[in-house]
């Protein structure tokens, strides 16, 4: 930014219209989706039960592409909104606010003052009479509804692997293709720029592009062997390819930055990226331009940032817990630390009434118990042979509800526990051969034939199966189902065999005791959660049963554990502060010229 004297009244504006439009302009914007999405819903109900729609899915029952509500999208006044007329509706939502407008007013003012002390007024009066309109109010225009764009890309951005995977194969399917025909021009950018800034691995795509043609080739009767599927998925491939070189390049279009910069400040870059990321770098306290807007705002910007110590002087911090040592009454000694101070005889008297509860519910089930006894004693005088039916009380017949939704199912296929294997997968692996040659000697309980005739049985079945889909799955579940109980015996062993000689205690590694961070006070350890306050600020940190294990044996001291959590923090802070600029600086910009 050579040559730019007021740079830093440019990186102040700039702060200054991201922190506005995070506080007031998103919210806006869910509101208008939310609102946008209600009446999708109605409408869509309503055209359900319409002739139009039941004659329209009557149409499409049979048909695998058919999409009953395509009529609805083109001709609906809801369902036929796009992107474009979202950002409409936004727009007009914040035009009809009059103290939005007024504070975005003051923004372009703010702007237009900065650009006039840069370049003077009679080049600032040029410029604008040239564009038709003022400069400063149609950048403080295009720069919101950049943000509004880049908020759409940050929510429509993958975010892991098997959501990039799946959006990815039903785009590349037949199943997809509807809907990827019927984005608007702005939808379809708005996709490319996400899946830009996610940036995705060459084997993520072809993955993503494999499972869309096997649906395709399954779909349309191409699975039949593996030789018409070699030969659906060739021809797939080949269509592709072709149609990626058909695509042509778009012509590369000033946007309305990289003319602004020449323009107003005559630099063949854009200064704007320069601005946004100096005002990256000022801490909103000390930023003068929205300290000074926030007495001129209808709607305030919060400035975070505040002197702790005088807010604990002020405020009522009765509800503070007490790190100083000082101990409970013995009454509340069972009382969770998680009871604000003051409701404890509250907690107490919930328990007390609880417990009585309890205890009467308890005694009405051993009357009826009885109760049913008696009957049941009755019914054998009279040498009925069916009175011991009877004998069963009501709480011994057990209830199946769906409460444990997946579980059971999970645990019908012998697949509970699976997540231990997978996380030491590598050590299973390492045991199988043991565990098979246990299997032969006698060793292995778990590979057992009687105990597992269902999963072998699956994978036999699926060795004669011609469709490769049911194939890997029948394999699939039985060959999970021995790696799963086979990966547990392994892990019991590792856990009985891994215990000292005397006793049973785990014994840890010494670590010294460490000087205490002087950004760190009164840290304490209570249970698996340590309570300290880290610059100022209380804070609660959940650890792992080993490290509270650790601390309790005196392996580890305290100072040395709290000055380890704080090294931890900093390091997550750090890497999470690098991907986020990483990801605004390589997000693709939009283009758009000044129409």
């Amino acid at each position: 930014m050579e040559g730019i004297k007021h740079s830093r009244q440019f990186a102040e504006t700039e702060a200054l219209m991201d922190n506005y439009f995070v506080c007031h302009i998103a919210p806006v914007m869910k509101q208008t989706q939310a609102y946008l999405n209600e009446k999708q819903g109605e409408e869509m109900m309503e055209y359900s039960t319409s002739l139009g729609g039941i004659l329209s899915m009557m149409a499409t029952a049979g048909q695998p592409l058919g999409d009953p509500y395509q009529t609805l999208k083109v001709t609906g006044e809801w369902n036929s909104k796009t992107t474009e007329d979202y950002i409409a509706m936004c727009r007009e939502k914040i035009v009809s606010s009059e103290d939005m407008q007024q504070d975005i007013a003051y923004i372009a003012g703010q702007w237009r003052d900065a650009a006039v002390q840069e370049v003077g007024r009679e080049r600032y009066d040029e410029l604008s009479e040239k564009l038709g309109c003022d400069l400063a109010y149609a950048y403080v225009d295009y720069r919101v509804e950049q943000l509004m764009i880049d908020r759409l890309v940050k929510e429509r951005m993958p975010k892991s692997s098997a959501e990039y995977i799946i959006r990815k194969a039903a785009e590349s399917s037949l199943l997809g293709l509807p809907q990827v025909l019927g984005r608007s021009p702005l939808a379809e950018e708005i996709e490319a720029r996400g899946e830009a800034a996610y940036r995705p691995s060459k084997v993520e795509k072809g993955v993503g592009w494999a499972l869309g043609a096997s649906a395709d080739a399954v779909m349309l009767g191409g699975a039949g062997s593996w030789a018409t599927f070699a030969k659906f998925i060739g021809a797939d491939a080949a269509i592709s390819a072709v149609a990626g070189h058909l695509e042509t390049d778009n012509p590369e279009v000033p946007t309305v930055e990289a003319c602004i910069s020449k323009g107003l400040f005559g630099s063949d870059s854009d200064v704007f990226a320069s601005f946004r990321q100096e005002s990256a770098a000022i801490p909103s306290q000390e930023n003068g331009t929205i300290s000074e807007a926030n007495s001129q705002l209808h709607k305030k910007i919060p400035v975070g940032g505040f002197d702790f110590t005088e807010w604990m002087k002020t405020e009522n911090t009765q509800w503070w817990p007490d790190f100083g040592g000082n101990e409970r009454e013995e009454r509340y000694k069972d009382v969770p630390l998680v009871i604000a101070p003051g409701q404890e005889e509250a907690y107490l008297r919930d328990m007390e009434r609880q417990e009585v509860a309890e205890e009467v519910q308890t005694l009405q089930e051993s009357e009826q118990r009885e109760e049913s006894e008696t009957e049941s004693q009755d019914h054998n005088i009279g040498g009925d042979a069916t009175a011991t039916i009877g004998q069963e009380s009501p709480q011994a017949q057990a209830v199946q509800t769906n409460e444990d939704g997946w579980d059971g199912l999970v645990r019908s296929m012998g697949l509970d526990g699976l997540n231990d294997i997978t996380g030491n997968l590598g050590y299973v692996i390492a045991m199988l051969p043991d565990i098979l040659l246990g299997a032969f000697t006698g060793k292995t309980q778990s590979l057992r034939l009687k105990d597992n005739l269902l999963p072998m049985a699956s994978i036999v079945a699926g060795l004669f199966v011609r469709n490769p889909l049911l194939k890997m799955l029948l394999v699939g579940l039985g060959g999970a189902n021995l790696l799963n109980k086979a990966g547990h015996e392994a892990l019991e062993r590792k856990r009985s065999g891994g215990l000292t000689a005397g006793g049973g205690e785990t014994r840890y590694r010494q670590y010294p005791d460490e000087p205490l961070s002087p950004r760190i006070a009164n840290p304490v350890l209570q249970g698996c959660t340590l309570v300290a306050t880290i610059d100022h600020i209380p804070c609660t940190v959940q650890l792992s049963p080993t490290v509270a294990d650790a601390y309790k044996a005196g392996a580890l001291p305290l100072n040395t554990l709290a000055n380890a959590v704080l090294a931890q923090s900093d390091r997550l802070n750090a890497l999470a502060s690098q991907n986020y600029d990483n990801s605004r600086q390589e997000t693709v910009v939009r283009t758009r010229g000044i129409q």
